[in-house]
């Protein structure tokens, strides 16, 4: 997976988008070794919206520090769209 590649900012991502961003997130996260990230995006598809606030503040909380800034700004991407839940 190519983790440098620029992506579209967007704010009307509908819930197939945001759990895509999300799994890509998770797949990253699990190739890197990141499990506690990882753990938290598992099973997060279907899950309500203030669900889905909870795991991805917990996800990027867990990312702090970490360097990883394309898994951090596809987590604040979704996050940013929840609203659209």
């Amino acid at each position: 997976m190519d983790l440098d590649k620029t992506f579209e900012f967007a704010t009307n991502l509908d819930r197939t988008a945001i759990e895509a961003r999300l799994e890509e997130v998770r797949a990253a996260a699990d190739s890197l070794l990141l499990a506690d990230v990882a753990q938290q995006l598992n099973g997060i598809a279907g899950a309500s919206g203030e669900e889905m606030g909870k795991r991805i503040a917990a996800a990027l909380e867990a990312l702090q520090g970490s360097g990883q800034k394309r898994l951090i700004a596809l987590l604040e991407l979704a996050e940013l769209n929840l609203r659209n839940l």
